[in-house]
């Protein structure tokens, strides 16, 4: 029942809503605005839950660039969500598989990203979205997702940026939850990435590019898609 009620909120919400100054590319809905999210505004969709970040890497996969999924067979995606796994499970010619290390999870792989045990290049395309923060040895973490991507595939890394940082901070001896939070931004993280995490995905041997999808849609559509200049995507390939 409770599914059920949470259900006919949604499509109140939705309705309530509705309007056409922003649009979800995912769920395809339109709005007057996005829902606010607890430390920014303007962020969620009514109707399907996507971020600013999940409504860029749709907008790439499935209009910018929709050579990458209809080149791709296997996909493995990291810790997906929901709007996201919807729509990538529903194409009738890729293999989704999905993975996350928490049990509670419902995916059908239980992987450490460090570590998966899986072959070399056993995926055409892995998606590894703000995963990265919350794991100690990123650089294991990356090597491994450059292994299990198989040569002329790609690798679609997001991780939350501070633009203003020339390098990347990190400090091991910062443990506490809420000195966590102040430093990096969440509890659970362990580092807060600059945009200098490109020359780390680099070392691990990927190719890589940085696509900024809301300076790709300019102003407008950055705005009617609810964008973030800060949710960069770096695209990599085996090097």
């Amino acid at each position: 029942m409770s599914r059920l009620l949470a259900a006919a909120r949604v499509r109140a919400l939705t309705a309530r809503r509705r309007g056409s100054t922003v649009r979800c590319p995912l769920c395809e809905h339109a709005f007057d605005r996005f829902k606010d999210e607890w430390n920014r505004p303007n962020a969620l969709c009514w109707r399907c839950g996507s971020h600013e970040r999940h409504r860029a890497q749709w907008l790439l996969l499935d209009q910018h660039r929709p050579e990458l999924l209809e080149g791709t067979r296997a996909l493995l995606h990291f810790s997906p969500e929901w709007c996201l796994r919807d729509r990538l499970g529903s194409l009738s010619h890729l293999r989704y598989v999905t993975t996350d290390l928490d049990p509670a999870q419902d995916v059908e792989l239980r992987l450490d990203v460090t570590a998966t045990g899986l072959p070399d290049g056993a995926f055409d395309a892995v998606i590894c979205s703000h995963v990265l923060e919350h794991v100690p040895d990123d650089a294991a973490a990356m090597g491994e997702l450059r292994r299990v991507t198989a040569p002329g595939g790609w690798c679609l890394v997001m991780v939350p940026l501070a633009l203003d940082r020339a390098t990347t901070y990190e400090d091991a001896s910062i443990t506490a939850p809420e000195d966590r939070r102040r430093e990096f931004l969440q509890h659970d993280h362990v580092r807060l990435y600059a945009p200098d995490i490109a020359e780390r995905l680099r070392a691990a041997r990927f190719a890589v590019e940085v696509v900024d999808m809301a300076a790709e849609l300019g102003p407008g559509g950055a705005a009617r898609h609810g964008l973030l200049a800060s949710d960069l995507i770096f695209l990599c390939r085996p090097a």
